[in-house]
């Protein structure tokens, strides 16, 4: 490294699956650059118990890993920002690809790699093939895994050093015998199915393939060719994922670009169904994940809009999803695939197909939505069945599905007719047909259901998964409870950001913008500003009042705090009501009848020691004058009217929102207070006009 402001460099150790040696190899890197006087630690080692591993290590430097709680337990995760603060020269971090524990500041190993990069640290690090984004899709195919923590392809093609790691397959199979790489007790099902002499040939040869196109495309940047340039049309459709990353892999090939494009007629645009909408969103993120430029454009007719749009852009491959039924205006029995097909004529145009393994679809969402938490594998039963066979045909598929914990019985057209689970099954007698044993009344979720929902309805029975079934009541998927943790930390975030009185944050809170940050707060303090306002101009209507009994005054702090605080309680607890399903709209007459009491019964314990406190201090300083009895009989009714009103308002309000169709947690603490304190002088002066008039007034 020469600058320490400059740009780390990122050494990539490449291999085809765990064992090959990258980390070891990365070891002798570092100790190599210590040897020539280079200042390197380990930001994070990861050996698997490997002796070889550890004890080659042990000569370098290693930052602690900080300890995060995550599902009951504690993570070991790297510690970006003690390494920030050692700032060594290069660091090696092993496992690029791992998906940091909720509640680490980035979500993504890589992530924490880009931050020391830009901070001038060079780094070294480890990932196989299996991780790449691109090939998510092949590597399902192959072996039937879904790769969930995966690293975007622009990072492993901006590498300023790619090393393959590579041993023959035979001799890999070898140090697993040996015990060399796992454990024998660590050997699951996911290490047997990649463990195969067949399935580590084909993951070579794309080892090796990827390491190649990388290298061809650092020669030929720069060249004076016409580049490739990709276009992928975006809809709602969960496959569009699958388009994206197989778009984005060819144009790497290519040593191209890509760009998307989401289309929809004005009409669409305005009746788009929030599912969908969310769907597109979700879309157009995961393309901008991966650098994709995303653009959004309304036309009345899309195919000619895509194509037009191509030509313009200098577009040279159309990537398309196969339309089952989707005519266009003038021509009805025209696909829109088939109309793009004919309007393009001077590009190509790639029709991709569904993917299937199995006979079962390939889920594919953009990671980190709900999409992508349904498994595709599960446990199927026939109702006709017995439980003995049952038991041993979940034993059969116990390596390829997601979890066994329920056997779900699907009918001859693949509808959901019951669950069954295997505390049950193995508790029966084994001659009983599935049928009889079935549990018929289950819950389950539909394909466009609210990620928050589904968090909801998982934590009440105690479920550890929900299958998630089509309009038909096929099933399409399983949610389990461990991958709905994620998305449930998420949506409480942006609840109590909103409750805060702000916007939701769009990441981190240390990695947010200036802008970013004044933008998502001025808004709401700007309206709390304004509603403020209509306090002074309350205190300006009573005037009058103030100056006639100067003591009122000293009490304003006290009653106007209180009504706030006692709304800012009831929102508070009827939001999270709203947000657990122990409140609906209908029961907010309930709602009312509870906090009429409530507010009552805490205006009273706040009057009594407000009564007491002023008698406490007339007694020793006689500061409240000769109607002392009179104040302190005004600022005891003002508060049971206030704190009332307030818990009143505060309890109502979210039922307001949800009704409008808008967010209950908008309705913030801030918002209630000041609205509160507006209320709360107009009671104030009127009990005190009511009770102090011909005396003080």
């Amino acid at each position: 490294m020469t600058e320490a402001t400059q740009r780390g460099r990122l050494k990539i150790y490449f291999g085809y699956a765990p064992g090959v040696g990258k980390t070891y190899q990365m070891l002798e890197y570092a100790s190599e650059l210590k040897a020539r006087g280079v200042d390197v630690v380990a930001g994070f080692l990861e050996p698997h118990g490997r002796e070889d591993i550890v004890a080659h290590s042990e000569e370098l430097e290693r930052i602690p890993a900080k300890r995060v709680w995550h599902r009951g337990g504690i993570s070991d995760e790297m510690d970006v920002d003690a390494i920030l603060a050692r700032a060594p020269q290069a660091c090696i971090v092993d496992e690029l690809a791992h998906s940091n524990a909720p509640g680490s500041e980035r979500p993504k190993r890589w992530a924490d790699v880009q931050v020391l990069l830009e901070a001038g640290i060079d780094v070294a690090t480890t990932m196989n093939v299996q991780d790449l984004t691109s090939l998510s899709d092949q590597i399902w195919h192959l072996t039937g895994i879904r790769v969930r923590a995966t690293v975007p392809d622009w990072i492993f093609q901006g590498a300023d050093e790619i090393i393959l790691v590579d041993v023959t397959p035979r001799a890999l199979l070898h140090r697993l015998e040996r015990g060399a790489i796992y454990a024998p007790e660590a050997l699951n099902n996911d290490v047997k199915t990649i463990f195969q002499e067949r399935t580590l040939v084909v993951l070579r040869e794309l080892a090796i393939r990827q390491t190649a196109q990388a290298l061809e495309a650092r020669k030929k940047r720069g060249a004076d060719s016409r580049p490739e340039r990709i276009l992928v049309h975006i809809t709602a459709d969960p496959a569009t994922a699958v388009l994206l990353r197989r778009a984005q892999h060819v144009a790497d090939y290519l040593h191209g670009s890509c760009l998307a494009l989401c289309l929809h007629s004005e009409r669409e645009f305005a009746n788009v169904p929030a599912a969908k909408r969310r769907a597109l969103e979700r879309h157009l993120q995961f393309a901008e994940s991966l650098h994709i430029h995303t653009e959004l454009v309304r036309s009345e007719n899309t195919a000619r809009a895509l194509v037009d749009y191509a030509r313009q852009n200098g577009v040279t491959q159309i990537f398309i999803r196969r339309s089952e039924s989707a005519p266009t205006k003038f021509f009805a029995k025209r696909s829109f695939t088939s109309d793009v097909v004919r309007r393009a004529q001077d590009m190509e145009v790639t029709v991709v197909a569904e993917q299937r393994r199995d006979g079962r679809v390939s889920f594919a969402y953009p990671e980190d939505e709900a999409g992508s938490l349904m498994h595709s594998g599960y446990a199927s039963l026939s109702p006709g069945i017995t439980v003995d066979e049952a038991i041993a045909a979940i034993r059969r598929r116990a390596g390829e599905v997601e979890m066994i914990s329920y056997g779900y019985v699907l009918d001859s057209s693949q509808k959901l007719v019951g669950i069954v689970s295997l505390r049950q099954l193995l508790a029966t007698e084994r001659s009983k047909r599935i049928r009889d044993v079935m549990l018929t009344n289950f819950i389950s979720v539909s394909e466009d259901e609210d990620r928050e929902t589904i968090a909801r309805l998982m934590s009440k029975p105690r479920l550890l998964a929900i299958p998630v079934l089509d309009e038909e009541g096929r099933i399409k998927g399983i949610v389990s409870s461990a991958d709905i943790m994620a998305i449930a930390q998420q949506e409480a975030s942006e609840d109590i950001q909103k409750i805060g009185g702000m916007e939701a944050l769009e990441g981190p809170y240390l990695e947010v913008t200036f802008g970013q940050m004044v933008r998502k707060r001025a808004g709401w303090l700007a309206v709390l500003f304004l509603g403020e306002m209509l306090t002074a101009t309350a205190m300006g209507y009573y005037s009058d009042e103030i100056s006639k009994a100067v003591v009122l005054a000293l009490f304003l702090p006290l009653i106007i705090s209180s009504g706030g605080n006692s709304g800012s309680q009831a929102t508070t607890l009827v939001i999270r009501a709203m947000a657990l399903g122990e409140v609906r709209l209908r029961d907010w007459w309930r709602v009312i009848a509870r906090e009429l009491t409530t507010g009552v019964a805490l205006g009273a314990i706040l009057a009594a020691i407000g009564i007491c406190r002023i008698l406490l201090w007339q007694s020793v300083s006689g500061s409240y004058g000769k109607h002392y009895l009179a104040v302190a009989v005004t600022i005891g009714c003002s508060l049971v009217g206030v704190v009332l009103f307030g818990t009143m308002a505060g309890s109502m309000l979210p039922f307001i929102l949800r009704r409008c169709g808008l967010d209950p947690a908008s309705a913030s603490a801030p918002f209630v207070a000041t609205l509160v304190d507006v209320t709360g002088l107009m009671i104030y002066f009127t009990v005190a006009g009511v009770i102090l008039r011909g005396t003080l007034l």
